[in-house]
């Protein structure tokens, strides 16, 4: 089984007992005490992506759970794919008090920038499970020839 790990470059510079658990939290619960639940509501959020080549396709997916596939807008121009939407605070919570608020609510734009020779009258977006996934056909082209080199004697 395969694995990722972290690279903690701080770990090889200081040992881990100086700091004890420091080194294992993450930067925002260092400073969760400072912010209240409603001074994060001013940060803007972006969707995480990834992108990729898979069978002539250019492929670009996005997390964008509690989004709604109507608040989505996808375009790809001047060598730029542009998600653009909004994820709407529920009702619900919103009438209540909110004591702990780590999802980010509001409008977000992401440009990505693709690579040359894709067919843009292919293109097309699927949205599942909070994914959203653009697929873009690439065209294709002359492999690289290859040269034989001959060699000459004297």
């Amino acid at each position: 089984m395969n694995s990722l790990v972290r690279w903690k470059p701080m770990n090889e510079l200081i040992p881990r007992s100086f700091f004890r658990n420091f080194w294992d939290t993450d930067i925002d619960d260092v400073f969760e005490s400072f912010f209240e639940p409603s001074a994060l509501k001013k940060f803007d959020w972006s969707p995480k992506i990834e992108s990729y080549r898979k069978n002539g396709t250019y492929v670009v997916k996005a997390d964008l759970p509690g989004v709604e596939a109507k608040d989505i807008q996808v375009t790809l121009e001047n060598g730029c794919l542009t998600i653009k939407g909004e994820r709407k605070v529920d009702k619900e919570v919103k009438e209540k008090k909110v004591e702990r608020r780590e999802v980010f609510y509001g409008s977000f734009e992401r440009c990505i920038p693709v690579p040359e020779g894709l067919k843009p009258e292919g293109i097309k977006a699927k949205y599942r499970d909070g994914v959203l996934e653009v697929t873009v056909p690439v065209e294709e082209k002359n492999p690289p020839k290859r040269i034989e080199v001959e060699e000459v004697k004297h």
